[in-house]
C-alpha cells in the first residue's frame, strides 16, 4: 500500500492520484480521500461557472467534477470515459460551499471500470451518476503510455 500523502491539514490520502493531475490543478477540485476504488472530491462552487446573475453554477461544472471523482476513484493512467448516465436532480448556487462528490469504482469482467458517483450539498443529493471508463489500448486513436 502506498504511504499517507497529506493533502492539507485535517486531510490525509491513503494512495498518491495517478492519473487526472492537471484537471484538478486546472480546475477548483479539492480531494478529500483517495483509497482504492473510492475517492471523495470537493469543488470550490464560487470559482465555478455560473449561468446566469442568480449564481446558478453550470452544470458542465458540476458534470466535470464528477466525472473527475470518477477517474479518481479508478486511478489508473490512461483511463477513457465511455459513458456516462446521469441526473442532476437539483441546482448548485455559487454560495453553496459544501459541494461534495463520492465515488465507488469497481471492475467488470470484460475489464471496463464501473463507476457509482453522487454529489451532496449538505447533505441533499444534486447529483447521481453512472460511468463507464476502460484503458486505452494500441486500437485507441491515441496510445496507452507504455513505459519500458
Amino acid at each position: 500500500m502506498s504511504e499517507v500523502l497529506e493533502v492539507e491539514e485535517n486531510i490525509t490520502l491513503s494512495s498518491e492520484l495517478k492519473t487526472h493531475k492537471n484537471i484538478q490543478s486546472n480546475h477548483s477540485y479539492k480531494l478529500l480521500k483517495l483509497d482504492e476504488g473510492y475517492a471523495r472530491v470537493q469543488i470550490d462552487s464560487k470559482q465555478s461557472e455560473k449561468v446566469d446573475n442568480q449564481n446558478i453554477v453550470y452544470d458542465g461544472s458540476i458534470f466535470s467534477a464528477a466525472n473527475f471523482c470518477a477517474m479518481a476513484a479508478i486511478n489508473e493512467g490512461d483511463t477513457f470515459l465511455i459513458s456516462a448516465n446521469i441526473d442532476f436532480l437539483n441546482p448548485v448556487s455559487s454560495e453553496d460551499k459544501e459541494v461534495v462528490f463520492e465515488a465507488y469504482a469497481s471492475s467488470n469482467i470484460s475489464g471496463k471500470k464501473n463507476v457509482q458517483v453522487v454529489g451532496k450539498v449538505n447533505d441533499i443529493t444534486i447529483f447521481q451518476g453512472d460511468f463507464v471508463a476502460i484503458k486505452l489500448d494500441n486500437k485507441s486513436l491515441i496510445k496507452p503510455n507504455i513505459k519500458a
